[in-house]
């Protein structure tokens, strides 16, 4: 996952791309977890490589690397996992607020 740099030097817009991004990576490793696929988002140095940018195609004058998820299936697969159903419906866990 990455975010763009700002040309002009404005690190609070650059911050802000990175806090998108960062609930969009949650967001989509909620998703994995919902179908039962375990997911870690990791961010090292490997990550600000040359190397590494090459490889997966970042232009490094124009991104930055927020960190990488890595997702799968644990050993053995899905055959003993129980589906997930919701107990309660929406009606039991919205509030309306004054």
């Amino acid at each position: 996952m990455t975010y763009k740099k700002t040309p002009d030097g404005n690190t609070q817009a650059q911050r802000e791309d990175f806090k998108a991004v960062c609930c969009a990576v949650q967001n989509f490793m909620l998703s994995l977890w919902s179908e039962g696929i375990g997911s870690k988002w990791t961010d090292g140095e490997l990550q600000q490589t040359k190397e590494f940018a090459d490889l997966v195609g970042i232009d490094t004058e124009a991104e930055k690397v927020a960190g990488i998820v890595w997702f799968g299936f644990a050993k053995g697969g899905l055959g003993e996992v129980k589906s997930k159903e919701r107990t309660k419906g929406y009606d039991e866990v919205l509030d309306v607020l004054p």
